[in-house]
């Protein structure tokens, strides 16, 4: 069979499934994508195409349209280059928001076509945003947006997405049709390490008390980085033997073993270190990492007393999953993506996003009988192996795309 991927990039969120395909005798399987590295996946040839350029506007929806045709294009360009090579495709599997597969109908109107539905802008305000200020161009950049989820979802045979509540943003029409399936993650990784400490080249947290951890990208509005950044002069006042640590993963490298390499930390989080309205002496007790080896993220999770994820009523990343996984007792924003998997006393705790004071109450009081909590432990663990496992859920994937392509074919 032969199987072609659509996604800005490689492997991104169809690295499971792309590697399954291509450990079957027998398929070929080639990657179409912007950004990535080679030998990622070994058996899926993968095809790098050149970023659109972008488009000189005061308009940024008109900016966004136009990069996204732009993007559209090439990738068209790309499939009938393919097809003018003699590779037609069995299946195309392609993200929706991205506009790369905006002709693939046009150019392959016989393959059996899933996309990933990542999110629909629901008209109104944007609830995905915090502390912004909205104006007409925000709604009409949410509109563009829309226009490639319009365009995908009408064309597919197969539309996938991640969870209830992002199927939730979309019309009735469009959400009726789209099958839930988490992308889910690696469980056998992700897994409990009692009694293990944060240490590594450039910090030794093993004689620390209590460590509170936080994940996720400081630079994304959604995220909360900023909301918890607030709540830290009290927390670390309510509780003087914490530590906060703050690592991002490095998703780009493969998880192999014991991966130990360092990055440096960036200048915008040392900035904003020196921001922080604390004490000398309660600075030091603030550790803001930055981007580090998956293997020193999965230790993060695995020593921390407490970790914290935030978001807004936004698609959850995977980082909830992964702190879970690893047997973690999370305090999560009170919000509705993380409501889908975190329930409040029994397998993590839900806070106040907007209020800092109360968010560090919840922390420090979570902190302060966390010895008591083995059972919040193992219940996190257990949600995310029953409902979350990324083997079983691509298998899931797997039996509704040869399911869907059979009956296509009669």
């Amino acid at each position: 069979m032969r199987i072609l991927f659509l996604h800005t990039t490689f492997p991104g969120a169809f690295r499971l499934l792309a590697h399954t395909f291509s450990s079957q005798p027998g398929n070929k399987v080639l990657f179409l994508s912007e950004a990535g590295h080679k030998g990622v996946l070994p058996g899926v040839r993968r095809i790098r195409l050149a970023p659109p350029l972008n488009h000189a506007s005061d308009d940024p929806a008109e900016r966004l349209v136009v990069y996204r045709f732009r993007r559209g294009a090439r990738a068209g360009n790309a499939l009938l280059a393919l097809q003018k090579d003699g590779f037609v495709p069995d299946l195309i599997c392609a993200s929706a928001s991205m506009a790369g597969s905006l002709f693939v109908r046009d150019i392959f109107p016989d393959a059996y076509y899933m996309v990933q539905a990542d999110w629909f802008s629901a008209p109104g305000k944007h609830k995905y945003l915090l502390n912004k200020i909205f104006s007409p161009t925000d709604f009409a950049t949410a509109r563009m947006r829309n226009l490639w989820e319009y365009n995908a979802l009408g064309d597919c045979d197969l539309a996938i997405t991640s969870s209830e509540w992002q199927r939730s943003q979309y019309p009735s029409f469009l959400a009726q049709n789209i099958k839930v399936v988490p992308s889910g993650i690696n469980t056998l990784f992700f897994s409990p390490a009692p009694g293990e400490r944060f240490v590594n080249c450039d910090l030794d947290l093993s004689g620390a008390q209590e460590i509170v951890t936080f994940a996720d990208p400081h630079h994304d509005a959604t995220r909360g980085f900023e909301q918890f950044m607030c709540c830290l002069p009290k927390l670390l006042q309510l509780r003087p033997a914490c530590h906060v640590l703050f690592i991002l993963p490095d998703r780009r490298k493969t998880i192999r073993g014991n991966n130990e390499s360092v990055y440096g930390e960036s200048e915008d989080l040392r900035q904003r270190h020196a921001a922080l309205p604390l004490s000398i002496e309660a600075k030091k007790r603030v550790h803001l990492l930055g981007v580090r080896s998956v293997s020193d993220y999965r230790r993060m999770l695995r020593a921390s007393d407490v970790h914290v994820y935030l978001t807004a009523p936004y698609a959850l990343s995977s980082g909830l999953l992964e702190a879970m996984a690893c047997g973690g007792i999370v305090v999560g924003s009170d919000t509705e993506p993380v409501h889908e998997v975190l329930h409040h006393g029994i397998n993590g705790f839900l806070c106040d996003l907007q209020n800092p004071a109360s968010m560090a109450e919840t922390i420090a009081g979570t902190l302060s009988r966390a010895h008591r909590l083995a059972f919040i432990r193992q219940a996190a663990r257990q949600t995310i192996v029953r409902g979350y496992n990324a083997a079983h859920q691509t298998k899931r994937l797997m039996h509704l795309l040869m399911k869907g392509m059979t009956n296509k074919k009669a």
